[in-house]
């Protein structure tokens, strides 16, 4: 095992893990949104060398829709989320992810509008300015967005259609999800870092709502079905109320697969201990069901103090997968 996942556990409460990782290369690409993927960006660090992070832009709710709205730029929430999640800087994480709670500026992120005009002073690029941020934080990767094309993420449901992340969210019973445009580029450094991964992590996340609208870039969804890499799914730990309401840990990946038919999943990763509290109901774990849709299923507890899953108990199931 990794001794610098020691460390990690240290600082799993935190929001980042230390910047070591075990000195031979090894680069791993997790994609998702959100903080479900903030915490396998929490764990990574500590068990490989570089780690890229692609993160859906589908975001229209909350700082991120204002901005996005008001300026004309990508949701920043989910990329200043990610970038601070392996920051070995707490203080500057804390900071960069301070929220506004009075004023004009109520309910915006300092990271956002950092973000924001980093991309301003990037002539408009949104790469330029995660990179330039990154350096600031000390990442030891980088964090990239699945497509710099604005999108919207569309649904159908029995009762109609809905439009924009954060309705269908909140909706139950989805059929289907895609993006307008449905032909956006992949950003082409989260395609080669794909290409380059010893490890590809899906999740944890919003099945609908963070993780398939990744996928759904065509490039970025074709990148990973050639990948030569292992395909890592790592469980929610509870149903989300509204889009994956009254669903089985086996019907996420049922719902990936009848979006991406060609994606192979190698590894489910799913919590088997204590029964996680919060919203929703502790997600449905039948392991027949699980070996007839992966290659192979590895349950732990995966559970933390604040009820959400574990960066240590992460990185040492990622660590066992890399040296397997």
């Amino acid at each position: 095992m990794n001794p610098a996942l020691d460390g990690a556990a240290r600082r799993m409460a935190t929001p980042g893990p230390v910047a070591v990782g075990p000195g031979d290369g090894t680069r791993a690409v997790a994609l998702g949104g959100g903080h479900g993927m903030a915490r396998t960006l929490a764990a990574l660090p500590a068990v490989v060398d570089h780690v890229t992070a692609v993160v859906t832009v589908a975001d229209d709710g909350g700082s991120s829709g204002r901005l996005r709205r008001d300026l004309d730029v990508l949701p920043p929430g989910d990329l200043r989320m990610a970038l601070t999640s392996m920051s070995p800087h707490p203080d500057l994480a804390e900071m960069i992810g301070y929220r506004f709670a009075r004023g004009e500026l109520a309910g915006h992120s300092l990271g956002n509008l950092v973000l924001v005009a980093l991309q301003d002073l990037s002539d408009g690029d949104v790469v330029v300015a995660l990179d330039r941020l990154a350096a600031l934080l000390a990442v030891p990767g980088r964090v990239l967005p699945c497509t710099t094309q604005a999108v919207t993420l569309l649904a159908a449901t029995p009762d109609g259609g809905v439009t924009g992340q954060a309705a269908v969210a909140a909706t139950p019973r989805l059929e289907r999800v895609w993006l307008d445009p449905a032909d956006a580029p992949g950003t082409p450094d989260a395609v080669a870092a794909i290409e380059r991964a010893d490890l590809i992590v899906l999740g944890p996340g919003s099945v609908y709502t963070s993780l398939l609208p990744n996928l759904l870039v065509r490039d970025i969804g074709d990148a990973v079905i050639e990948a030569r890499a292992p395909v890592v799914f790592v469980a929610n730990l509870r149903e989300q109320p509204g889009e994956t309401e009254g669903m089985t840990l086996a019907d996420h990946l049922d719902a990936v697969r009848a979006h991406i038919p060609e994606l192979r999943i190698d590894v489910v990763v799913a919590h088997e201990g204590p029964r996680p509290t919060g919203g929703g109901a502790p997600l449905h774990l039948d392991r027949e069901a699980l070996e007839q849709r992966a290659g192979q299923v590895l349950t732990a507890d995966l559970l933390d103090g604040a009820d959400g899953h574990a960066p240590i108990a992460l990185g040492r199931i990622f660590d066992r997968l890399l040296r397997d």
